[in-house]
């Protein structure tokens, strides 16, 4: 039984509780003194325990990005040491904001998650999340720093140039995402190289996969498997844990979790930059509170699917919105379109007017590159740009004379 912090994740659930209340009256009275949008829904409403959590105001990702970038920041930005940016509803832009006390708290939260997974300063981990410098990508870094944990956080541009690393820095730890968990253990199936040759003993998942997958990726790396679940607009990683029962934990001392007709609601307890008061995640989730075996006391969580229509490319968020946003700076702008994911890009298909439709093959080809790589530009995704004929019109008949 890995634990960093014993007696904070395996704190009684009156003891938790009582923490728990004191850390929200402390959140409420900041929020009433230095947001002014959450002053105005509070009103007068008092918590006397945690009961009444259920009369306080949800807080949304839609008024995440109405109040960008600063309006529900709690703490002055002068204090503000570190900005993220996210990616919100339809596509608009949100920031996450962290003071040194946030990051502080992120590194702990962080570190006890490597810890349950086994991590210690022994360890070499290899942090490889895709597209550079990622807010996931700090938050390992700053786990693995209060662990004492050696960190790789350069992210390699190809799958040839990690195998590369991982043969000459012999990491024993690969934090990644699925598709590049197994875009790796193709490659080393296709190269015919022996996983054991390499040193690796675990891989952290971004994301959690099903059983079937975790065993395949663990054979194809000689490997432990162990998965995380986050939420970028919370934390992640840090949010929760996975025990050794394959459970995840959330780390309630930080965070109070709620499940309201099926979706994950989390208030953020210490976070002082800019902390958010029932947030609604737009993910399915079900919470119970077991005795679990590995001692910890912390929710359970069973995540699901998101339920606001947010596609992943690649581990990218994606929103349909999105899409549209990048073609309309096109010339096929306005034209119906739908998308078809794959594993590591989006396909579109975009309807052409028939006047389009009947240029040169020449045209056609380089139109389709010029939209591809607007999407590669825009957002940072592979696309693969096909076009559809307009669906033929039935002429209007007309009735002869009589």
């Amino acid at each position: 039984m890995s634990m960093l912090d014993h007696r904070y994740e395996t704190m009684s659930r009156p003891e938790l509780e009582q923490l728990q209340l004191e850390r929200l009256q402390a959140l409420l009275a900041r929020l009433r003194r230095n947001v002014r949008r959450q002053r105005e829904k509070l009103g007068d409403l008092r918590v006397e325990s945690l009961a009444d959590l259920a009369r306080l105001p949800f807080t949304t990702p839609e008024e995440m990005v109405e109040s960008f970038p600063y309006g529900l920041f709690a703490f002055p930005l002068r204090e503000v040491i570190r900005l993220h940016s996210g990616v919100g509803p339809g596509g608009r832009p949100l920031v996450l904001g962290h003071t040194r006390n946030d990051l502080a708290d992120w590194g702990r939260l962080a570190a006890r998650q490597l810890a349950a997974a086994g991590v210690t300063a022994s360890d070499v981990i290899q942090i490889c999340l895709g597209g550079g410098a990622t807010p996931a990508a700090s938050g390992y870094v700053l786990g693995a720093e209060l662990i004492e944990a050696s960190a790789i956080a350069e992210d390699p541009a190809h799958v040839d140039y990690q195998l590369a690393m991982l043969r000459n820095y012999r990491p024993t730890i690969l934090v990644t995402t699925p598709s590049n968990a197994l875009e790796l253990a193709r490659l080393l199936e296709r190269r015919r190289v022996d996983a054991q040759s390499l040193h690796l003993r675990a891989v952290l998942l971004t994301r959690p996969v099903d059983r079937a997958e975790r065993e395949s990726l663990g054979a194809g790396l000689f490997a432990a498997v162990r998965c995380n679940f986050g939420v970028g607009e919370i934390l992640d990683p840090g949010f929760c844990l996975e025990c050794e029962q394959g459970r995840f934990h959330a780390q309630e001392d930080h965070f109070l979790v709620e499940e309201q007709e099926g979706e994950l609601v989390v208030t953020t307890l210490c976070r002082e930059a800019m902390p958010l008061l029932r947030f609604r995640t737009r993910v399915a989730c079900r919470i119970a509170r077991p005795k679990c075996a590995c001692g910890r006391s912390g929710a359970v969580l069973e995540p699901g699917a998101r339920l606001d229509g947010r596609l992943a490319v690649n581990e990218t968020p994606l929103y349909e919105g999105q899409i549209a946003e990048v073609l309309s700076h096109t010339p096929v702008a306005g034209r119906p379109f739908q998308i078809q994911l794959s594993e590591r890009h989006v396909v579109v298909r975009v309807e052409m007017s028939a006047e389009l439709f009947s240029d040169t093959i020449w045209f056609i080809e380089r139109l389709q590159r010029e939209i591809e790589s607007e999407f590669l530009s825009r957002l940072g995704i592979e696309a693969r740009v096909r076009f559809t004929q307009p669906p033929h019109k039935t002429p209007t008949s007309f009735p002869g004379p009589g």
